[in-house]
């Protein structure tokens, strides 16, 4: 699990900008993210990325922030894609995939990773 306040996040885009979303989002996750949501969306995914590193047992810099993508299903369901590094560490884990969901409250945005093995019983 993880939480992130949505106030830091704001600041973080107002000060920081573009250097802030390439860091921390996928090109398609920041266009997910624009709009006047932003830094709800922007923190959303900020914890769900820093719960499935969590549940990779690493975080960054070993793993880089873009090699997480978390983006809306067709449903609205966020669906956790690794890639590079972390999809390593998933494999290296026996991992078939994480699993995320994030929910706010107020000025919080709160998210749960669950790593599933390959026959999709919880490994973590």
């Amino acid at each position: 699990m993880d939480v992130v306040t949505v106030d830091r996040i704001r600041r973080s885009l107002e000060s920081h900008g573009e250097a802030f979303r390439r860091r921390l989002l996928t090109p398609d996750e920041s266009r997910y993210c624009r709009g006047p949501r932003e830094a709800e969306r922007v923190a959303g995914r900020v914890a769900a990325k820093e719960a499935v590193m969590k549940v990779l047992g690493d975080g960054w810099p070993a793993i880089p922030w873009t090699s997480i993508e978390v983006l809306p299903d067709e449903s609205g369901r966020p669906i956790a894609r690794l890639t590079g590094k972390a999809a390593e560490a998933m494999r290296d884990l026996g991992l078939a995939a994480v699993d995320v969901s994030i929910t706010h409250d107020g000025n919080l945005a709160i998210a749960a990773a669950l790593g599933a093995g390959p026959t999709g019983e919880e490994t973590r």
